[in-house]
């Protein structure tokens, strides 16, 4: 047996994946009231952007609105890092993904003391910066805030995966 052998014995083998049933999904999410919801606290540090999309795309490995839903993550938490004390010594973030049949939430949330977030701002045509929220704006169905400067900001956007019917009930 040689080196190379014994390497191959280490690493576990991959089961090719069929794709995952939309319908299967959906059963799943619907087993639990108001859907499923994860969260993961950040350092407040601009390395842990990548570990924060890493985050919603692992999470939502199944749907069609994965790279929305990352790029959306990482400017909610650039944005919190930029704004707000989350990107100050000991400061932290909050990424909250919530998934029901017929949405995705994305949510960060902030240390606080920092500006209320406006995702109608216009920016110059030549800005380098103030953009993220209108990325935001533009992509997500719904945005939103909660809180204040005192205990800080939870920084929302909704996509909506189903579209509804008139007659839906909904």
């Amino acid at each position: 047996m040689t080196s190379t052998d014994n390497v191959h014995a280490l690493v576990p083998r991959q089961r090719a994946q069929s794709p995952i049933k939309p319908e299967h999904v959906d059963a799943m999410i619907a087993l639990y009231p108001g859907g499923l919801r994860w969260r993961r606290t950040f350092p407040g540090a601009p390395d842990q952007i990548p570990h924060a999309r890493y985050f919603a795309r692992y999470l939502l490995a199944d749907s069609p609105h994965r790279d929305d839903a990352e790029l959306i993550v990482a400017e909610l938490a650039t944005n919190a890092l930029q704004h707000s004390s989350s990107g100050g010594p000991h400061g932290t973030f909050v990424v909250e993904i919530t998934r029901t049949i017929a949405a995705i939430t994305l949510a960060v949330y902030d240390c606080g003391w920092g500006p209320t977030p406006r995702f109608a701002r216009r920016c110059r045509t030549n800005a380098e910066h103030g953009r993220g929220l209108a990325i935001v704006a533009a992509i997500a169905d719904q945005t939103g805030h909660e809180g204040n400067d005192t205990i800080g900001h939870k920084v929302w956007a909704r996509i909506h995966t189903q579209t509804m019917v008139k007659g839906d009930g909904g």
